[in-house]
């Protein structure tokens, strides 16, 4: 069940990804984010689309190919992500607005301890 949780996770992450390349102004204000407020800074959105589009992938991969241990490791790792989107956005928005981005860490840090913690 984990391992299907963390397939998910991934597929989920791709769909970000893809969301913020194709329609970067729409996914920021799926963020709460007013576009424009960020006219500036929507060119960087595809970049962060390509980067979650790879994490999701590699999330995705492992967990599809039964690698528990290495999905875990991976989701453990990737809790550094919500912790930086948080520090990158709290210095624009303001923490109480960028705190959305702290909602997929206890799913990252769980996720993985669970799986990571899962024997061979």
């Amino acid at each position: 069940m984990t391992l299907i949780l963390a397939a998910l996770l991934g597929a989920f992450f791709c769909l970000v990804g893809v969301a913020m390349i194709w329609a970067p102004g729409n996914a920021v204000q799926a963020f709460g984010v007013d576009p424009s407020h960020m006219a500036a800074d929507i060119g960087l959105m595809p970049a962060l689309g390509v980067r979650d589009i790879a994490l999701g992938l590699i999330v995705f991969g492992l967990a599809v190919a039964r690698q528990a241990r290495a999905t875990g490791a991976v989701l453990l790792a990737l809790s550094l992500v919500p912790l930086g989107d948080f520090v990158v956005a709290a210095k624009s928005l303001g923490a109480t607005a960028a705190v959305r981005h702290l909602i997929a860490l206890p799913v990252t840090l769980i996720l993985g301890l669970v799986l990571a913690r899962r024997p061979t």
